[in-house]
């Protein structure tokens, strides 16, 4: 038999004051029993019942448990890979208050929209590296999603094989063999890369959704660095526009969905809908040993004898 819970402070007081008071009480009684010139045995029976009823709810308190009970433990969910784009493009302020504050902020209300299922961040630009491997902990998320900025990489251009690669490759190699596998990738469409199709053949034989999301305007809009608009070589203010056709077209080929931000009141929530109709696989199972509480069965004995003292009377003096 294990306790859960330890004999306490309080406790020990109860027991004390419960001790002294009746040894008190009894050598009153059998003070009295002497002068009367009598005995006073039952005293002893009443003691011995209360002691009893005292000490199973003390027990009672102490939240016993015994008998292992194995019981497994199962955890369904997604794995989703978010894939954010931190080009220079993304600075652009068509959609307030710029292209990659209007992700983040996004991407904060997905990951707590999302609490049962397992979320990734993988940031990129020319190159693509994992912000956040797939993790239940949200609140670990949300620490690095303030920190997502164009400048995390020096290179200033878009190429999307090294970050869907690495998203597929970190996917196809989960432990937890999920098989509702999902990756959500967030540009405004601008790509200086020659495309691998073969990384869209990949994703179906993995059983990988893709939803893109495009995020900017048709009109576009300049690029800030600081309080200055960033300009050529002209002079001229460069303008960044939405390219919405490659995203949608990677979309269709991989038989997944586009999504387009441009404006603030524009949101994820379409997005939720589609993710939320993919059904939940098992992401983790373990076997847990479990010790059953056993409380009530003290508990009920207590009760038994306290109400035998309450309904049955001893004559404490022998006359």
């Amino acid at each position: 038999m294990n306790w859960n819970a330890d004999l306490g402070q309080t406790e020990k007081i109860f027991i004390a004051l419960f001790l002294i008071i009746y040894i008190y009480y009894l050598a009153r009684v059998f003070w009295i029993a002497r002068k009367l010139k009598t005995v006073a045995r039952s005293s002893i029976l009443k003691f011995v019942l209360r002691s009893a009823y005292f000490t199973f709810l003390i027990m009672a308190l102490l939240d016993p448990s015994f008998g292992d009970v194995n019981g497994t433990i199962k955890a369904e969910g997604k794995d989703i890979f978010l894939l954010v784009d931190i080009s220079k493009s993304m600075d652009a302020t068509d959609v307030q208050p710029s292209r990659i504050e209007k992700a983040k902020f996004e991407i904060n209300r997905f990951v707590t929209h999302f609490t049962s299922d397992r979320i990734g961040v993988i940031v990129f630009s020319e190159d693509a590296f994992v912000l956040s491997p797939l993790t239940f902990d949200k609140n670990a998320i949300n620490l690095f999603i303030p920190r997502i900025y164009t400048s995390m990489l020096s290179s200033g251009g878009t190429d999307y094989n090294p970050a869907l690669s690495l998203a597929i490759e970190k996917l196809s190699h989960s432990k937890s063999n999920n098989k509702s596998k999902i990756i959500v990738l967030m540009s405004d469409g601008e790509n200086f890369g020659n495309f691998d199709n073969t990384l869209l053949t990949q994703m179906r034989r993995n059983g990988i959704h893709l939803f893109t999301v495009g995020i900017g305007t048709d009109q576009g809009g300049t690029i800030r660095e600081g309080n200055t608009v960033k300009k050529d070589e002209d002079g001229n203010p460069i303008i960044t526009k939405l390219e919405s056709d490659f995203l949608k077209k990677i979309a269709f080929d991989a038989r997944g969905k586009y999504l387009e931000i441009k404006s603030v009141s524009d949101s994820f929530i379409g997005l939720f809908s589609d993710i939320e109709q993919i059904s939940n696989s098992l992401i983790d199972q373990r076997v847990a040993t479990v010790m059953a509480n056993k409380y009530f069965y003290f508990l009920i004995v207590a009760l038994f004898l306290l109400g035998i003292d309450v309904f049955f009377t001893v004559r404490t003096f022998q006359l």
